[in-house]
């Protein structure tokens, strides 16, 4: 990630597909149903150590190297994310800061968080409990992504 892209996204602020996260010495729990918002979405990019109003406190230094590490075994734990995805988040430097990003590609699958699926929509991430609406997710991504289309030539 360039420094020149860092500044345009804290200029813009939170959108569907941006999410900060202030994070001190750990990841808070609403990070995971972002996770899963995103993969049932169009995906996205996490940044931990940034406040909502984008401005940057970072995380701290000598913690950012666990919470990469927590972070991975969370989103590969199938209690956590379901199914588990497989993502690599990076330390970032910025003004003096650490801050981690963490990009999340869409998916073809649905994927839950403690067993409650999540959509994004607009800068949050929205439970989702209505059959129609799960449904309705299962048709987006049906219509998006080709693995589970029988395509005859």
């Amino acid at each position: 990630m360039t420094a020149e892209k860092l500044i345009n996204v804290l200029a813009i602020g939170e959108t569907v597909a941006v999410e900060f996260k202030r994070c001190g010495n750990g990841i808070s729990a609403d990070t995971y149903e972002t996770v899963c918002s995103f993969l049932n979405r169009f995906g996205g990019d996490i940044y931990l150590g940034v406040e909502d109003n984008g401005e940057v406190v970072g995380v701290p230094e000598n913690a950012a190297p666990d919470i990469l590490k927590n972070f991975i075994k969370m989103v590969s734990n199938p209690e956590i994310i379901n199914p588990t995805v497989y993502l690599s988040p990076a330390i970032v430097e910025y003004e003096g800061k650490q801050i981690v990003h963490i990009h999340i590609p869409p998916s073809s699958e649905v994927h839950t968080c403690k067993k409650v699926v999540y959509d994004r929509a607009d800068d949050a991430d929205v439970k989702v409990t209505a059959t129609g609406q799960i449904a309705q997710l299962f048709i987006r991504k049906q219509n998006i992504f080709t693995e589970k289309k029988f395509i005859s030539i």
